[in-house]
């Protein structure tokens, strides 16, 4: 199956690798703590909110995002409990299924970035082996992370991880392609982003 992928780090013929960044250890507390109850949610991600207060000011604020690392943790709590047969957002890689949604997601995603960092994006077209990947809404994710980011609202953000396991969509659905099954970049078509 042919889908595209953006990434500023993957190169032409290469195999993508799920979780390449090893991000799951920032998400897995988060899944830990929910097991334990929502206070115990509570707790870290308002010790999250305050470590990414202090090293923003570092420069390290994208590793410290309380409010991503927490979502991602309770979207796998909430798939590992209620819906076990869709891949986890942690061990798989992400598409999508047409150049227009790419451009879309890249203006949305790097629209404010440097030049330097819009240059560094690249969009592959990428050999997937898997006849039958999982499409789920991103804007469900986005929205429990404004729910986090903005109120810390454990109960919304567990909400919205059941309806986007669920495959509902938003609104204004934005539609990413989910599969831990071997995919390799096969052609370079960066040049549709600019």
């Amino acid at each position: 199956m042919t889908v595209y992928h953006m990434s500023q780090t993957l190169k032409l013929g290469d195999a993508l690798v799920p979780d390449h960044q090893r991000c799951a250890a920032l998400a897995q507390p988060f899944t830990q703590a929910l097991e334990r109850g929502m206070d115990c949610f509570y707790s870290m991600a308002l010790t999250g909110k305050y470590l990414y207060a202090v090293l923003s000011r570092s420069g390290l604020r994208e590793w410290s995002d309380y409010a991503k690392w927490s979502v991602e943790g309770a979207f796998e709590f909430v798939r590992r409990a209620e819906f076990p047969d869709r891949p986890s957002r942690l061990g798989c890689s992400y598409f999508y299924d047409s150049l227009p949604s790419c451009k879309a997601l890249f203006d949305y995603d790097w629209g404010e970035a440097s030049p330097e960092e819009r240059e560094a994006v690249r969009l592959f077209e990428v050999e997937l082996e898997d006849e039958s990947p999982v499409r789920l809404d991103m804007g469900l994710y986005d929205q429990a992370y404004d729910a986090m980011s903005r109120r810390q609202d454990g109960d919304r953000v567990l909400d919205l991880a059941r309806r986007y396991f669920a495959g509902e969509g938003c609104g204004r659905p934005v539609w990413e392609i989910l599969s831990a099954r071997p995919a390799r970049a096969v052609r370079d078509v960066t040049e549709y982003l600019r």
